[in-house]
């Protein structure tokens, strides 16, 4: 099974893609190194997801986007016996033919006065999130080039802008705009979007339209909630419009960051410091900016004794046979959806057909077709490692988040599931042997997160401790 865009260069699927959204787990490792329990939402499978390679194999594609199926066996946290469909994002994309397209983007900064709070804890001291913001934008600029065009916008309590539209050869405006932006102000948020969108209007037609957001996500002026940035943030995707929101420092908001990069065209990347602005430079541009499908739409059919439960990394997914999730990236990783399938008889055989579903950028809409079966009369079987690495990321992430809500009022019940998860996600990896790869590393996470909640730390958010 494989799918894209046709026309494209290339071979078979070698390059990666993955689903928009936020695109790591660095918010909630950042909280951790500092002594703090993460919040519920901070612990993202799809972020889990985005940080590794998660291939599957399969016949070559021809197409831009290339989606292949693979079937696993393993029981929940809780016993319960479950059969596992991983859906796998890969791409034709030949590197030394491809050229990016040109870019308009606008930069938003945030310049209320949190963003220039210096962060200090016992474990680590911090640049100002400004200072990142900028440093940020300022390693974006070189990349640029005379077809692409960048304006700035700069919002506290109201938002201006401070720069329009200046060709990417144009490097030291830029930069010099960059280097004034100053704190100031309150957060309104809302005001600034409005301003970057109505600004993009004027950009060239002929351009990928972007806007990126850079900011703590702490918004206390206007619009405040994640449904009504939603909202707004949809309101700009209809017109074609892709948003990058760049969460900057440990004071970040996470609730308002996951809603506004999961609408069409959206992804979100966590930035503290500049082992992180070298890595977005080195691993993820200019892939962020270059959707490659929308509305990327699974259809599940499962034999007669089956049924869906849950799918990971869609934003929403229990007990639906339809998942969606908006937007499909280029990546240097290749990403993973799953889903996980009930039995509601005692059986072995597990097999499932479907349809996957989404529109290219030029509107085409491509279905590819899905078949596959799997004796399950063993508890742990998978077609692909592939599978039984994504099965124990996303059991791993799913239960620390379960037990991440349960600590601020029930921390007992909250540390006998994150201890049955981290030896479940440790077991995984023993069983994976030398196709854990990655995966070892996550041991230390849920170690260390485990023996947080053991020793009672704080829940929350670094905002405003400096």
């Amino acid at each position: 099974m494989s799918g894209g865009s046709p026309g494209a260069p290339g071979g078979g699927g070698d390059f990666g893609a993955t689903p928009g959204g936020v695109q790591d787990m660095g918010f909630a490792r950042e909280l951790v190194a500092n002594a703090q329990v993460p919040p519920p939402e901070a612990l993202v499978v799809e972020g889990m997801f985005s940080e590794h390679d998660l291939p599957l194999e399969g016949a070559a594609c021809e197409r831009l986007l290339c989606l292949r199926g693979a079937l696993g066996s393993a029981p929940t946290l809780e016993g319960d016996p479950s059969g596992w469909l991983q859906i796998g994002l890969s791409s034709n994309l030949d590197l030394e033919t491809y050229t990016r397209p040109p870019l308009s983007l606008v930069f938003t900064v945030d310049i209320s006065g949190s963003m220039d709070w210096e962060y200090s804890t016992p474990y680590n001291e911090y640049q100002t999130p400004l200072g990142v913001a900028k440093a940020q934008m300022r390693e974006l600029v070189p990349t640029l080039n005379a077809e692409d065009e960048v304006a700035i916008v700069a919002y506290g309590s109201e938002a201006r802008t401070v720069l329009d539209f200046t060709s990417g050869d144009e490097q030291e405006v830029i930069l010099g705009a960059i280097r004034d932006l100053k704190s100031e102000g309150s957060t309104n948020m809302e005001a600034g979007l409005i301003q970057a969108y109505r600004l993009i209007g004027r950009a060239d037609a002929e351009t990928s339209q972007r806007v990126m957001l850079f900011t703590d996500v702490q918004p206390n002026v206007g619009a405040t909630t994640a449904t009504e940035f939603e909202t707004l943030v949809q309101e700009g995707a209809s017109a074609g419009v892709g948003l990058t929101v760049f969460g900057v420092g440990v004071g970040l908001g996470p609730e308002v960051m996951q809603a506004m990069s999961n609408v069409r065209g959206g992804n979100a990347f966590t930035l503290f410091g500049s082992r992180d602005v070298n890595k977005i430079l080195e691993e993820d541009w200019p892939w962020l900016a270059n959707p490659i499908a929308y509305d990327l739409t699974l259809e599940v059919t499962p034999s007669d004794d089956f049924e869906v439960a849950e799918g990971y990394g869609f934003p929403t997914a229990d007990r639906e046979a339809k998942l969606q999730t908006s937007t499909v990236f280029l990546s240097k990783r290749k990403g993973a959806l799953l889903v996980r399938l009930e039995p509601t008889a005692e059986t072995t055989d597990l097999a499932v057909s479907g349809s996957l579903t989404y529109e290219t950028l030029t509107g085409e809409e491509v279905t590819d077709t899905l078949q596959a079966a799997l004796d399950a009369s063993d508890d742990f079987v998978f077609e692909q490692a592939s599978v039984g690495k994504t099965v124990a990321l996303a059991l791993l992430v799913a239960n620390a988040k379960d037990a991440a809500e349960l600590y601020a009022t029930q921390q007992d019940a909250a540390v006998t599931l994150m201890r049955a998860a981290a030896e479940r996600f440790e077991a995984d990896v023993e069983r994976l042997g030398a196709d854990a790869g990655s995966l070892r590393d996550e041991v230390a996470f849920a170690d260390a997160l485990l023996t947080l909640m053991e020793e009672g730390a704080e829940q929350g958010t670094l905002y405003g401790q400096f």
